[in-house]
Order: structure tokens, then C-alpha cells, then sequence
């Protein structure tokens, strides 16, 4: 397996991830604004990028680090992924709560509801809702 086509893999499995987390985020903030106001609205939108932001850096940092050699192994890149992503979420979360006012309530439900999304992305990978 070539480097390149590794990283495009990761690249354009993060497009599908990334896709089916936003889809279920925006309804999400939808839903808030309708049946809440601006500062939920706000927490809505700061929980969707905390599930967003860390599943980019987790995927991109796999792609990297596949790309800088080429002999690592699916097992350590599914390791650094997710090791990746939990420390930027708990990262996140931890700054959000304690220098942004926000509903934690609503900020935790739009990172539960975004997270959802991951499981979009076997419907998302047929071949008429491919982004490649």
C-alpha cells in the first residue's frame, strides 16, 4: 500500500465522518433555535465543534503520521486517533467550562447528538453520497 492512497483513505473517510457529524448538528442547533434562545443557541454550537474539532485532529494526525511512514500499523493508527480525539475533547470541555459561559446541559447534548452522526457514515459511504 502506497502512503498516498492511505492518507486519501483516512482523508475521505474523515470527509464522511465529518459530514454525518455536521448534518446531525445542524439539525441539532436548529432545534435549539427554535425552541430556545441565542445563549443555548451559543452552547449548542460550541458543544457541535467540541465533537467536531478533536475527530478532525484525531484523523488528520493519523493520515500524518501514516503518511511519514508508511510501515505503521492500522492497530497504532486507530490507537493515536483515538487517543488524539479524547484528549482535544477533554481538552475542549474542560476550557469551555471553565472560561465560556454556557448551558452545560445543552452543550453536552449537542456533542452527544453531533457524535451521532459518526454512525451516519456507512449510509453516507454508498457510492451516490460519496464527496471523492
Amino acid at each position: 500500500m502506497k502512503a498516498d492512497s492511505g492518507c486519501n483513505d483516512i482523508i475521505s473517510a474523515a470527509k464522511i465522518i465529518l459530514l454525518g457529524q455536521l448534518i446531525f448538528g445542524f439539525l441539532f442547533i436548529i432545534f435549539i433555535y427554535i425552541t430556545n434562545n441565542s445563549f443555548g443557541v451559543k452552547s449548542a454550537i460550541i458543544g457541535v465543534a467540541i465533537a467536531v474539532i478533536p475527530s478532525l485532529l484525531g484523523l488528520g494526525s493519523a493520515a500524518y503520521k501514516l503518511k511519514m511512514n508508511i510501515d505503521v500499523s492500522i492497530r497504532y493508527l486507530a490507537k493515536l486517533n483515538s487517543l488524539v480525539k479524547w484528549v482535544y475533547t477533554a481538552l475542549m470541555i474542560l476550557t469551555v467550562v471553565r472560561f465560556i459561559s454556557v448551558d452545560n446541559k445543552i452543550m453536552l447534548l449537542a456533542y452527544s447528538v453531533t457524535f451521532l452522526g459518526c454512525f451516519l457514515t456507512p449510509i453516507l459511504n454508498k457510492p451516490q453520497f460519496r464527496m471523492t
